[in-house]
């Protein structure tokens, strides 16, 4: 018996860790895909679309706080393993990583993506 409570407190431990290192910092670029659909055309690495949305993530590492809220989709990158909502003051990423999808949420203004979408 004492051996289930030790081993369910270092799992509920794990597992808390595991969800406060989710949160705050992330360095999206690290886990991009190599390509996204993007306003109706595939965008890979060396694209200015591409391009913006990595720079974008490498400025933006911090803030982050997880959410298990349904957004409405607006101007959206998506692939197999990610999707990334820019909506006016706020950008949404779902992930698939390790056997579970997450999502986070950080406050933003992304105008500068609707020109990318429009050109």
């Amino acid at each position: 018996m004492r051996f289930i409570i030790v081993f369910l407190l270092a799992s509920s431990a794990l597992i808390h860790s595991v969800h406060a290192s989710a949160s705050g910092t992330i360095n999206f670029t690290e886990i991009m895909p190599p390509e996204f659909e993007f306003c109706g055309k595939e965008v890979a690495r060396g694209s200015t679309e591409y391009d913006a949305l990595w720079g974008w993530f490498n400025n933006n590492t911090t803030g982050w706080y997880e959410s298990t809220r349904e957004y409405e989709l607006e101007l959206v990158y998506t692939s197999a393993t990610m999707r990334v909502n820019l909506m006016k003051t706020r950008v949404i990423v779902r992930y698939a990583g390790a056997g579970s999808v997450g999502q986070v949420v950080k406050a933003a203004k992304t105008a500068g993506f609707t020109r990318l979408c429009n050109k």
